[in-house]
């Protein structure tokens, strides 16, 4: 204890002996702790040269971030809002004819009808049946548009209400970039402008997507962001339904312009699905109704839960008398439309032709495919060496014997592609092999 307050006196002896070496070592300790401080007053200038910099960083900041999200917003609406810009649109098959014949002319139809008893119908109960059948077609209204073709606007004080070049069509395909519709080509004819008017009564300007001359349709495109916020609104792209399950008698709707005027609404039945209509390279089912339409008339057939089974085309066939409802059956038409949709020409050869029978492929020694009845001008098939008369039996290395097989196969492949053809062709002494190289073209 004493030792250590005898080293304490000596320690405060040297500092007061020496104050400036003590000052000095008690600085270099607490060095650490100084701090420098610059007085610089703010003035008024300065303030604002800050305030300004900050301002203008700010407003090309907020510049940069709109244009990049008015870039991006196309995009980023495809890719959020559910849809992408591909259109796909599922096929049908005949597997979901179960419960009755699709012809509806079978027997066990009318046994099996016979033996149900139904109630008796009253005024109040067709009523009812109307007010239904309304309320769906005026939901299934909201994809049925009319495009208007314009030709010549020197006459445009001529031109009555019922005389505009117009046809209607269904929308089959809507995302964040556009509408899509589907309705006859024939249209196009001389065309140099064009005009989708919706449900609405809105019209707006369109352009071509892409056509088929061969089989008469074609797609059109209006750009989402031209509608008004009303009219994009009420927009409802169409339910493709099944049309293999369509029999004779059912009910259906007709809508568009199928009467020669825009906005025509018709009801009745299915009378007839035996019908076909052939075109080159394939044929297509026909729906017949027993709803009047006029001879240049158009549409969408519509069944009662709303869903599009039919395409109106009143030109489907040459025959004046026909004045009934007829229409594409959509089953049909769904690789051909989802082809359209998405920019893609639809493959075209030129073969206008018939299945050999059995009966006779078996009686006469004919081979089992499609007999060439006919080969268009200046079509692919002709410019390879196919004759009328041929049968050709492979394309591809798969084989054909309908001619809705044919179509099918032949809208497997691209335009341009080059395909191998097989057939038979008869000669002295009988038929014999042929084969032919074939590059597939377009109609448009």
């Amino acid at each position: 204890m004493f030792k250590k307050r005898d080293e304490d006196q000596k320690v405060q002896e040297s500092m007061s002996q020496n104050p400036e070496a003590s000052d000095h070592e008690e600085e270099e300790h607490y060095s650490f702790l100084q701090e420098t401080f610059k007085d610089e007053q703010m003035t008024g200038k300065k303030l604002r040269n800050i305030i300004c910099k900050t301002a203008g960083k700010g407003l090309i900041f907020g510049l940069t971030a709109c244009l990049a999200f008015c870039a991006a917003r196309p995009w980023a609406e495809v890719i959020f809002s559910g849809k992408s810009g591909t259109v796909s649109i599922p096929e049908d098959t005949d597997e979901d004819v179960t419960e009755k014949d699709p012809t509806g002319e079978g027997e066990g139809d009318v046994q099996q009808e016979e033996a149900v008893t139904y109630p008796a119908l009253t005024v109040d109960n067709y009523r009812e049946m109307s007010r239904a059948l309304y309320q769906v077609a005026s939901q299934a209204n909201k994809c049925v548009v009319e495009v208007s073709a314009v030709k010549n606007e020197d006459n445009w004080e001529n031109i009555v209400y019922d005389d505009v070049n117009s046809v209607s069509g269904t929308i089959v395909w809507e995302n964040a970039l556009e509408i899509i519709i589907l309705a006859p080509a024939r249209i196009m004819k001389d065309a140099q402008s064009l005009n989708v008017t919706f449900s609405d009564g809105v019209t707006y300007p369109a352009s071509l997507k892409k056509q088929d001359r061969n089989l008469g349709m074609a797609v059109f495109s209006v750009e989402r962001r031209l509608l008004s916020s009303s009219t994009a609104g009420q927009i409802v792209a169409a339910t493709l339904g099944n049309s293999n399950i369509v029999g004779k008698g059912d009910p259906v709707i007709a809508l568009g312009k199928q009467f020669g005027y825009a906005g025509g609404t018709g009801y009745g039945i299915i009378s007839s699905v035996k019908n076909r209509v052939a075109v080159a390279d394939g044929e297509y089912r026909l729906l017949t109704t027993d709803i009047a339409a006029a001879p240049g008339g158009s549409g969408v057939l519509f069944n009662t839960n709303g869903e599009v089974i039919g395409i109106i085309d009143q030109k489907i066939t040459d025959n004046e008398s026909m004045n009934l409802v007829t229409a594409y059956a959509v089953s049909d038409l769904k690789q051909y439309i989802e082809q359209l949709s998405n920019g893609k020409a639809i493959p075209y050869l030129g073969v206008k032709g018939v299945e050999v029978p059995d009966s006779v492929s078996e009686e006469d020694g004919l081979p089992e495919g499609i007999y060439v009845k006919e080969v268009e001008a200046d079509s692919p098939v002709m410019k390879a060496g196919i004759q009328s008369g041929d049968i050709l039996i492979e394309m591809n290395k798969n084989q054909v014997k309908t001619v809705s097989g044919f179509g099918k196969r032949l809208m497997e492949c691209e335009v341009g592609q080059q395909i191998k053809v097989k057939g038979m062709r008869q000669g002295a002494s009988g038929y014999v092999d042929i084969e032919f190289n074939v590059t597939v073209g377009s109609k448009e």
